[in-house]
């Protein structure tokens, strides 16, 4: 990975909607506090989660960016 993906990843990882999130099962769609949480600091947020949600938010990067 270069630096010019990684710094569009962590661009990505700001701009993801919460449908995205619901979407692929990494956040319920009636949980708030979750999405605060995430909206407040997604990298920290990315950094903690276990490895099946991190999974899952790096395939809604990856998504993203392969456009």
């Amino acid at each position: 990975m270069t630096l010019r993906e990684f710094h569009n990843a962590l661009r990505v990882l700001r701009s993801i909607d919460r449908h995205e999130l619901v979407d692929f099962g990494v956040l319920a769609a009636d949980d708030d506090a979750k999405w605060a949480a995430f909206q407040a600091d997604p990298y920290r947020w990315f950094i903690r989660a276990d490895d099946a949600t991190a999974q899952s938010l790096w395939t809604i990067i990856v998504r993203r960016t392969s456009r």
